[in-house]
């Protein structure tokens, strides 16, 4: 028991260290809500431009916050078109809604995406949280223990289908019978495997066993994200699987970016008032170094990517500025 203990200990202070000595890489995810193919054609090349390393939709056909009657486009297809019409970005959904979709039906389609875009696709899933949405459309609303089921379960049937020749499966949710998949991904051995989610009981446990890359979900704090990775690292060494997550994404909102004194710690508060008080503390306002201190809390943690959101969701403005003045705080010399 001690020996395993130290083992984790050793394997987190890597982890820690390979993050803080890597390159930090940074993304941005978009809301397709209220706005047009045109202008998020637009968007991808100012981000692409702008020298982020990703770009990703969220999975939601209804806004997930405000006007619920405000237009939303459907993310995987839209992901297509957008892959079309970028070159070098890395792109994927932050992250998929499982329940939305038949794992079998959504493998073929991210398969689809990885060749439109010749091998640039990040496979983004997670259990599913928007009951509004569920409730609207009809799609069934589980309880938490079971869409994390139906998730691990999921995450089984496409590892098989990218992985085997003609594999069955039986499941609780989800069934395979000799399935027939052609083509495999264009990526070898599959596109990267990104599972979203904080939950430490029946979450943490799938990234150990499935993901290559964590995305941790905005109002999970920089312990959190240490004590997450201790469950993640503890269960991969249960399971024998090595490497284990080699990337860790923290998702946080990008408010503004501006040196009026204070404007950061007013913006906060705001957010803590009126949204929510975890999300609150994961909201990026302030300076430009104001904005960089906060995100060292969360490389120190161990994150190794941060991806922004802004509101509007698109604010070309909001974009470029992050990338000129925040992003070069963490080049290497």
């Amino acid at each position: 028991m001690i020996v395993l203990l130290v083992l984790v200990i050793v394997i987190l202070r890597s982890l820690t260290a390979a993050a803080a000595e890597g390159p930090i890489r940074f993304g941005v995810q978009l809301a397709p809500e209220n706005t047009t193919i045109e202008e998020l054609v637009s968007t991808a090349t100012v981000i692409e431009k702008a020298g982020y390393d990703s770009m990703w939709l969220n999975d939601h056909f209804i806004p997930a916050r405000g006007n619920k009657d405000a237009p939303h486009f459907e993310s995987w297809t839209l992901l297509a078109f957008l892959a079309a019409r970028t070159e070098r970005i890395r792109l994927g959904i932050l992250v998929s809604g499982n329940t939305y979709r038949h794992p079998a039906v959504l493998a073929k389609m991210a398969t689809t995406v990885d060749y439109v875009s010749h091998g640039r696709l990040n496979f983004g899933l997670g259990a599913g949280w928007e009951e509004y949405e569920h409730r609207a459309y009809g799609i069934p609303y589980y309880s938490d223990r079971e869409r994390a089921e139906r998730l691990g379960e999921a995450l089984a049937v496409i590892t098989k289908l990218w992985g085997e020749l003609h594999p069955s499966f039986s499941g609780k949710y989800y069934q395979l019978v000799d399935a027939n998949f052609e083509p495999k991904p264009l990526q070898k051995p599959r596109p990267p495997i990104v599972v979203g989610g904080k939950g430490k009981k029946w979450i943490m446990p799938l990234v150990a066993r499935y993901a290559d890359h964590w995305n941790v979900p905005p109002g999970v704090t920089p312990k959190g994200i240490r004590n997450r990775l201790q469950i993640i690292r503890e269960e991969c060494t249960r399971l024998g699987r090595s490497p284990c997550v080699t990337e860790v994404s923290v998702f946080l909102p990008l408010q503004n970016i501006t040196n009026i004194p204070l404007a950061g710690a007013a913006t906060r508060l705001g957010a803590r008032l009126l949204v929510d008080k975890n999300i609150s503390r994961s909201v990026l306002a302030g300076s430009p170094d104001e904005i960089a201190a906060m995100i060292r809390e969360y490389v120190d943690a161990g994150a190794t990517s941060v991806i922004i959101t802004t509101r509007p969701s698109i604010n070309h403005d909001l974009m470029r500025r992050f990338a000129a003045e925040v992003i070069p705080k963490f080049a290497k010399p």
